[in-house]
């Protein structure tokens, strides 16, 4: 893990000053109460003691029941120990463990044990993290929305909320917290980014149709074309979202005339509401980018208002 403090970078090794005794609170704190910690552990034991036989430990991606945050985990839900091979139309999200394989497995974004399993000490019971078919509560506003599952994008703006009901471990974990947003963030873009390119045919019907026309005329060999990826005017940052966005502010210059100011609009931390809602929580305000980006929002969107409709 690589982290950025000021004008110091380091990596982040072996840590010499760890306190053995918090250590030992930790260790023994999952091995209580972490489900996955328990069925490691009990593979582990499985291979050490038959290493003839080959084993595999299954983490399965489907669950039969609501994965709420405090559920007694079900071991056949959660994993089983398999001897011999796996059918090959398994779950491409099932997480896989192999007995001296020496391969590195990559972990699905979107399979359920993803959270618990890169952050062992913020979920420390194994709660679920996102999952695909997560229902939305049962409301009059929601069963009119044609989307009846929560959204990845959902999840996770629903988890970067403080509830009294709920423990702030997450939200107070500072550095940690700040590896979590930005994981969340990549893991949405590139879900995103895996549809659009499931989908292409559909998405740039176009410039699709223009590229098989030349291919059967024979004006193009494809061998040379390699494969293109175009994201649609809908995915924010693409090229021809920046070119709508453009091509939008041409017109309206051209209806309107040039402007007359450029004003730009800036957060600055140290704003009373930021310092006051930090300092009640012993925090930085590095350490809650969430409320941030927040109070930026309000006063930004006060702002437009002043302009826009109060004149």
């Amino acid at each position: 893990m690589f982290y950025s403090s000021g004008k110091q970078n380091f990596v982040v090794k072996k840590k010499d000053n760890l306190k053995k005794d918090i250590i030992e609170t930790l260790m023994k704190m999952l091995n209580e109460v972490n489900p996955y910690v328990k069925k490691f552990r009990s593979a582990r034991d499985r291979f050490n003691t038959d290493p003839e036989n080959s084993f595999h430990m299954r983490i399965v991606s489907e669950r039969s029941k609501d994965g709420r945050t405090y559920n007694t985990p079900t071991a056949s839900e959660v994993a089983a120990l398999i001897p011999g091979d796996f059918s090959l139309d398994m779950d491409k999200r099932d997480i896989v463990l192999q007995q001296k394989s020496g391969k590195l497995l990559r972990i699905n974004e979107i399979h359920a044990s993803y959270l618990a399993l890169q952050y062992p000490l913020l979920f420390t019971y194994g709660e679920d993290g996102f999952r695909l078919g997560i229902k939305k509560g049962a409301t009059e506003k929601t069963k009119k929305h044609k989307k009846p599952n929560i959204s990845m994008r959902q999840f996770f703006a629903f988890r970067l909320h403080e509830r009294k009901n709920e423990s702030h471990a997450l939200l107070h974990s500072r550095r940690l917290f700040q590896q979590f947003v930005v994981d969340a963030f990549t893991t949405i873009e590139s879900n995103r980014l895996r549809y659009l390119k499931l989908n292409q045919p559909s998405l740039r019907s176009d410039s699709y149709d223009s590229i098989k026309e030349s291919e059967n005329a024979g004006k193009v060999d494809m061998n040379e074309q390699g494969t293109e990826f175009t994201l649609p005017a809908s995915f924010v940052g693409s090229p021809r979202y920046m070119k709508n966005n453009y091509l939008d502010a041409m017109t309206i210059c051209k209806h309107f005339g040039f402007p007359d100011l450029f004003i730009t609009f800036t957060c600055n931390p140290k704003w009373p509401e930021i310092t006051r809602y930090v300092k009640a929580r012993k925090l930085k305000a590095e350490d809650r980018s969430d409320i941030i980006c927040r109070i930026f929002k309000i006063k930004l969107d006060s702002l437009m208002d002043s302009l826009t409709k109060k004149n």
